[in-house]
């Protein structure tokens, strides 16, 4: 009986690492996706309702990821980590999906630069994300989580300076409705590397804790 249950702790530690890694697999594609949607703005219906399936499996994933953390007595990390990991990556796919869903509602009839340029800055951090939750599953090194932290908040610091810049050129010109709709796109994609921040914060904690 004993034997019976700690293999059942083992296999929801397993799953709840296997759902962690999915739902950052997932957030690459969408970041992917939405990188190639501002890079070749054609198609853009069919483009926007791609990351939106991808926002819906990230949905998926994170209800199962809940659902797996409240059946769980004893988890692998504590569970207010594991919480804030799945739910921060959740926001950040939203943000993605956020941002592909102003493009097509404001009727937005080309990126700009800038736009682009925060949209492959939110894929590296996502790829930093990705590479520390594959790094959970036999969990040795902090320095190496921290390195990766370290590259998010890098990245995030650089989105910083691009939005500031792009605001700053937005209200140079004379259009108010342009204006509010590309400010709005802008905060949300910088929103987007904001959580991915959040996610490098809980590593961060986690590398002090178990390192």
């Amino acid at each position: 009986m004993k034997a019976g249950f700690l293999s059942w702790l083992r296999s929801n530690d397993k799953e709840i690492i296997d759902k962690l890694e999915m739902q950052s697999t997932n957030l690459l594609k969408g970041t992917s996706a939405l990188v190639e949607f501002i890079s070749n703005f054609d198609n853009v219906t069919e483009r926007k309702a791609k990351i939106k399936d991808l926002e819906h499996e990230g949905d998926r994933t994170t209800h199962d990821l809940y659902l797996l953390l409240d059946k769980t007595f004893v988890t692998p990390l504590d569970r207010e980590d594991i919480s804030s990991l799945t739910g921060a990556v959740d926001e950040i796919l939203d943000s993605i999906d956020g941002t592909a869903e102003r493009f097509v509602i404001f009727k937005i009839k080309e990126p700009t630069s800038y736009m682009l340029e925060l949209a492959k800055i939110l894929l590296s951090a996502s790829q930093e994300v990705h590479l520390l939750m594959t790094r959970l599953r036999g969990f040795k090194n902090s320095a190496d989580l921290i390195d990766h932290c370290r590259n998010i908040i890098k990245y995030e610091h650089e989105a910083d300076t691009i939005y500031r810049t792009a605001i700053a050129e937005l209200f140079e010109t004379n259009n108010p409705i342009e204006i509010i709709k590309l400010k709005e796109i802008y905060e949300t994609l910088e929103g987007a590397l904001d959580r991915c921040a959040d996610v490098a914060d809980v590593f961060e904690d986690i590398a002090l804790k178990y390192g």
